[in-house]
């Protein structure tokens, strides 16, 4: 019985101070403002504390304003008013426990200028928030703040400013407290309900430019206050209180001025009141929002636009317009609150069916890729991801294979060198866009590194040989780089039976620019064939190389390549509509020969316009082509065409080449196969390709509706057509 009454209150309390910094609010207010944490979860929170002595003159007033103060912040609930936590009585000590937040005095002496075009909107946007916080006193709660100034607002980790100190209020209709100090004690007498608050306001205003007030004949000086606001400043200050503006009249003016209105505050307001937005202002606003998060200040952006993005995320349509935003929030999060936070929606939209949410991920996972976990990454994320390489839309498949760079560091075995290594045989040999299977060669020098050792050299000689004989020439040149940059992965015996004789093929390439690089490429290993040669002690060595993990010194002669290969990948600016998709017959094409070409040209139109250098540039266009099905035929020639049905990839004892080949004769449009001078199909703004990528889709999907309701209608039309005759035999039969 003894232990309940003995009970120790502050065990029941479930915050403990942390740290008690030197404010200066501490010693304008009845409360020591110290930084706090919750025992359980160490969140971070305020804890106001407030020493009872009684004995004191004017003690027992003082305690009875900290208790009014803790009775009105329990009871009282709104966005721009302090929240209240627990508050606990513990011997001659109240405290008071409220979200973190520091005193609005204190966070502006620390800014080093006030007139920067950020610290200016965010300033505008802290007046917003204590005018609305006023606002709600006022009209709704009926209550008069009493003490509007610097010291009792505060400014929490989200950046917004609150209004706390409420141990002067009382009700609008009751007089201000007679204790209320004189320096912010609102001139005049016959006060309206607002206009002791609206006084504070202004009183907020002239201190927030100028510091702590000393004495209210320094409010006449107004020389630091933004022109926007001296317009209504005066009025606000007004010795008569019935000269004192309205709220509403305050925002009016501010706006009008240009001082209200900004992005920051716009953006604010539609976070708040999305709910309410239609959809036309959703996606304005969730269009323009990525663009406006670099001007925004750290801690607005991380704990008040961010957590509002994800309360969004799980109940709006809108998700892959809401990530965008969210993804470049994210790189200001520890890897901890990303998992936590950012992690669960990635999954969520990669299990999307739609086409527009997955370019969206493909062309930003340079931004998030790198702090996937390897184990979330293979389990959840990889077998969604490598779908995209099946995907019937060119771009999504273009796009998953260059994502395949940022990921493979953290792939498991399998799905590296089996899942992985099947889809990018499938589509090096079957893919009718020459871009992919371009980049489908430059990706796999570029993961090389990666590979397992023991069966990474018969992956890259099989996958590279059969890019010799791809009849897109810019993968042919893709191929010849490869082997150059991945010299060193190759053991000797394979240099000399594999990938020197795959590259004497290619020294008849009908393109010159083909030639060239293999030349220097056979040259390059026909050198470190001799070395050895030469030095035999040199062979232990270059095995060595082949295992290792890590990518050993390159020598000079293959440098060139590992800058191609490394720098870029294959670019254009369409899905290419290559030889692969025309599909010659062998009989046709071996008949194509320069009478053809004159024939053809006798063809065209007998105009006084043609000259004679349109004639000649289409024989050596002809020409050019002929030479290509040749070089192919070939090829073709060279390996036994084998139909590849199966979709299996290739094994550790199979060639890239033997698991089949495309004996399709094809005619070469020359108009699109630049290899250095085009420009990346992905281009420099990545939002810019998921949105072009985005509008086909939708066009796409508006085409497929229209078609729907014809046939609808001819439905109905038809359905119509045979009532009328049904009725007709009807009455012919009465």
């Amino acid at each position: 019985m003894w232990t309940i009454f003995s009970r120790d209150s502050s065990k029941d309390f479930p915050y403990e101070i942390s740290e008690s910094p030197s404010y200066g609010f501490n010693e304008k207010s009845l409360w020591k403002l110290n930084k706090g944490k919750k025992k359980n979860t160490a969140q971070e929170v305020s804890i106001f504390e407030f020493l009872i002595n009684d004995d004191i003159p004017g003690g027992e007033t003082r305690s009875a304003l900290a208790k009014s103060a803790v009775k009105h912040l329990k009871t009282l609930k709104h966005p721009n008013i302090l929240s209240f936590l627990e508050s606990s009585e513990v011997k001659s000590i109240i405290y008071l426990s409220t979200e973190y937040v520091e005193p609005l005095q204190s966070f502006i002496s620390s800014q080093n200028n006030l007139n920067t075009d950020i610290m200016k909107q965010y300033i505008a946007w802290g007046i917003s928030n204590i005018i609305e916080g006023l606002k709600f006193l006022n009209f709704e709660a009926k209550l008069c703040h009493n003490k509007v100034n610097i010291w009792s607002v505060f400014v929490n980790k989200a950046g917004q400013w609150k209004l706390g100190e409420l141990e002067y209020m009382n009700s609008v209709e009751n007089s201000p407290p007679s204790y209320v100090s004189d320096l912010y004690r609102a001139p005049g007498h016959r006060q309206s309900p607002f206009s002791i608050d609206i006084w504070g306001l202004g009183v907020l205003i002239w201190e927030v430019f100028n510091g702590p007030l000393s004495n209210q004949s320094a409010l006449k000086m107004s020389k630091k206050i933004p022109k926007e606001i001296l317009t209504i400043y005066p009025k606000l200050i007004a010795v008569d209180p019935m000269n004192r503006p309205s709220y509403d009249i305050v925002i009016s003016m501010l706006r009008e001025q240009g001082y209200f209105g900004n992005d920051l505050e716009k953006t604010m307001t539609s976070l708040s009141q999305y709910h309410i937005l239609d959809d036309f202002q959703r996606a304005a606003f969730l269009e323009k929002l990525p663009s406006l998060l670099e001007t925004f200040p750290k801690n607005i952006a991380l704990y008040n636009v961010l957590p509002s993005l994800l309360e969004m995320f799980n109940y709006v349509k809108e998700q892959k317009v809401i990530f965008r935003s969210m993804i470049k929030l994210s790189a200001m999060l520890d890897d901890h609150e990303f998992e936590e936070k950012i992690v669960p929606c990635i999954i969520k939209l990669f299990e999307s069916n739609d086409r527009a949410t997955r370019l969206l991920l493909l062309s930003t996972i340079e931004l998030y890729a790198s702090r996937l976990k390897a184990d979330l990454l293979n389990t959840n994320i990889f077998p969604l991801l490598v779908s995209g390489l099946a995907d019937a839309n060119p771009t999504i498949r273009e796009l998953t294979v260059r994502s395949m760079v940022y990921i493979s560091s953290k792939l498991n075995y399998n799905n590296l060198n089996v899942e992985l290594m099947r889809h990018f045989a499938r589509l090096q040999m079957k893919d009718d866009q020459g871009s992919i299977r371009t980049n489908t060669t430059v990706c796999l020098g570029k993961i090389a590194q990666h590979l397992d050792p023991k069966i990474r050299s018969k992956i890259l000689s099989s996958a590279f040989s059969r890019a010799l004989k791809d009849p897109f020439q810019p993968s042919r040149m893709a191929g010849v780089s490869a082997f150059s940059a991945t010299q060193q992965y190759y053991p000797l015996i394979e240099v000399s039976t594999r990938v020197l004789p795959a590259l004497c093929q290619v020294t008849l390439d009908p393109e010159k620019g083909v030639r060239d690089i293999a030349f220097q490429t056979i040259k390059g290993f026909l050198g470190k064939l001799e070395n050895v040669s030469e030095d035999e002690r040199l062979k232990e060595k270059m095995e060595e190389e082949v295992t290792n993990t890590t990518s050993p010194a390159i020598p000079t002669w293959a440098g060139w390549a590992v800058t191609t290969v490394t720098s870029k990948f294959y670019s254009s600016k369409i899905p290419q509509k290559d030889e692969k998709s025309i599909e010659l017959s062998k009989s046709n094409s071996n008949n194509i020969n320069l009478n053809n070409s004159e024939q053809m040209y006798s063809n065209l139109p007998k105009e006084n316009t043609v000259k004679n250098e349109y004639k000649e540039k289409q024989i050596d266009n002809i020409n050019t082509i002929q030479n290509s099905i040749n070089h192919k035929n070939s090829m073709e020639d060279s390996t036994s065409p084998n139909d590849w049905d199966d979709n299996s990839g290739w094994n550790v004892g199979d060639d890239w080449e033997s698991i089949g080949d495309d004996t399709s004769n094809s005619v070469k449009d020359k108009s699109d196969f630049g290899w250095e001078d085009q420009e990346p199909i992905l281009l420099d703004d990545p939002d810019e390709v998921a949105k072009k990528a985005e509008a086909e889709l939708i066009k796409e999907e508006m085409r497929k509706k229209r078609e729907e309701r014809k046939q609808e209608r001819i439905k109905q039309l038809e359905s119509k057509r045979n009532n009328k005759q049904s009725l007709k035999l009807g009455g012919k039969r009465l």
